[in-house]
Formats: structure tokens, sequence, C-alpha cells
């Protein structure tokens, strides 16, 4: 018997994110983060629990914020934690600071839907 493993958000770097995101099929809802951040973290778990519930419809990354500092200022993105989120190649969502699943979740179903 095989265990399967729980799927998460990736973590891609500057080097992926052309191709990962900007050339995804799928819309994408990208997490900027940091590892001193104290609300990225609960935001991250909460997000990873919607990757599997939204699998097929909308990929989920992560990017460390001073890891890939060059697409951190592509789009603006000086607080942490950042949520974006690409359709197209191009951002039509916007979440600065902490989320819960309560408040993810109904962006995403318009993102879903849509």
């Amino acid at each position: 018997m095989t265990v399967e493993k729980a799927k998460k958000m990736i973590e891609i770097f500057e080097r992926d994110f052309d191709k990962e995101v900007l050339e995804c099929e799928l819309p994408v809802f990208a997490c900027f983060t940091t590892t001193w951040c104290h609300h990225c973290y609960p935001t991250c778990l909460f997000a990873d629990q919607l990757v599997e519930e939204y699998d097929g419809h909308i990929k989920f990354v992560r990017l460390d914020r001073e890891k890939n500092p060059q697409i951190a200022e592509r789009y603006r993105v000086v607080a942490v934690p950042t949520i974006l989120i690409f359709r197209n190649a191009r951002e039509v969502n916007r979440l600065i600071g902490f989320h819960d699943r309560s408040t993810l979740k109904p962006v995403i179903d318009i993102v879903a839907s849509g």
C-alpha cells in the first residue's frame, strides 16, 4: 500500500516564473512570503488546504520575496504575505496581509469559475 503525498503549493523561483505562472493555462495563485514573516505561515497553510480542492482549476505557487527580488520588484510586492492571482499572464487580483480560508476561498471561487 502506498501513501499518497498531500498536495501543497509548489515553491518556484525567478527562473521558473514565466513558465510556471505567465505561460500557465490555468489561473495561478502566487503567494509571496519570507522566512521571517509571522503572518505568511498561516496564510500559506490555509492556501495549502485549498490546493487539492481546486486541483485542475487553479495552480498554487509560493515565492520567497527575498530569494526572488526581481519578480517582487516587477510586481511591486513590498509587504508579505502578498497574494497575486494571474489569469492569461495578467494580474487579476491582489491580496495583502494575513488571510484565512474564509477570505481566500471566495476570491479563488471567482477566478476558478471565470
